[in-house]
């Protein structure tokens, strides 16, 4: 399938998340906060994206969606019951709160793998070699183009997939989860998980910065000598007049 029609069928399927309709007009709710709308529209998300992208991007993508939604809604709960408790204990307040991230939660895991097929669908490398093979020169804005586009396309492709792998190699996740018995983590204190789960996110948010831009000198060095494209002759007229 064309790229440009799995884009198309993406942008589409987008339109409820960003207009709500027909989302909200479904009634019914499976939890307090997991309205029944947003529950089939989310499996109709990832159905579509594990038909037009595959298993593996799919998985990156779901994958992905996990690490950036799981610190938002744990973290934003974790303080709004901290505030809670100090506001006055209610159980109405909890109910509001747990509600609220499940929401949260669910919306945040249909959107941003969303997001990322559609990404991950456009073909930015054939775009970079047009850039690259212009006959008459790269203008400036063609330059600067070529750098996002070198960025982008090493970060999706290159440093997203080694920090996942790094999570896989060194069990982060299922240390967290408790699942590991060698180190009687099932055992191990919220506290101490939580500590573990800030902990590995500053170190995944260095090591993605550090990648990200680690050929960047490189890469504008190398785009610098590209030729630049030729001034008209027209202009050049006006200038000397």
């Amino acid at each position: 399938m064309n790229w440009r029609i799995k884009l198309s069928l993406l942008f589409i399927l987008a339109i409820p998340a960003f207009t709500g309709f027909p989302i909200h007009h479904i009634e019914g709710e499976m939890l307090p906060g997991a309205e029944l709308g947003w529950l089939v529209y989310g499996l109709m998300v990832h159905a579509t994206i594990l038909f037009l992208l595959g298993k593996k991007p799919y998985g990156m993508a779901l994958v992905i969606g996990l690490i950036i939604s799981t610190p938002v809604v744990c973290l934003g709960a974790i303080i709004s019951i901290i505030v809670l408790f100090f506001k006055g204990w209610r159980l109405a307040g909890m109910s509001a709160i747990f509600a609220h991230y499940m929401a949260l939660a669910i919306t945040m895991l249909t959107v941003i793998p969303l997001a990322l097929s559609m990404v991950a669908v456009v073909p930015f490398h054939r775009f970079e070699n047009r850039l690259m093979q212009k006959s008459e020169g790269v203008s400036l804005v063609g330059k600067s183009a070529l750098m996002f586009v070198r960025v982008f396309i090493h970060i999706i492709y290159f440093v997203i997939p080694d920090i996942l792998e790094v999570l896989r190699e060194e069990r982060i996740l299922a240390e967290i989860a408790g699942r590991q018995t060698s180190t009687d983590a099932s055992k191990m204190k919220f506290r101490h998980r939580f500590a573990i789960l800030v902990r590995s996110l500053v170190q995944v948010g260095v090591e993605g910065i550090c990648s990200a831009v680690r050929y960047v000198p490189l890469w504008a060095e190398e785009i610098s000598r590209l030729p630049g494209r030729a001034v008209p002759k027209h202009l050049l007229e006006k200038d000397e007049e």
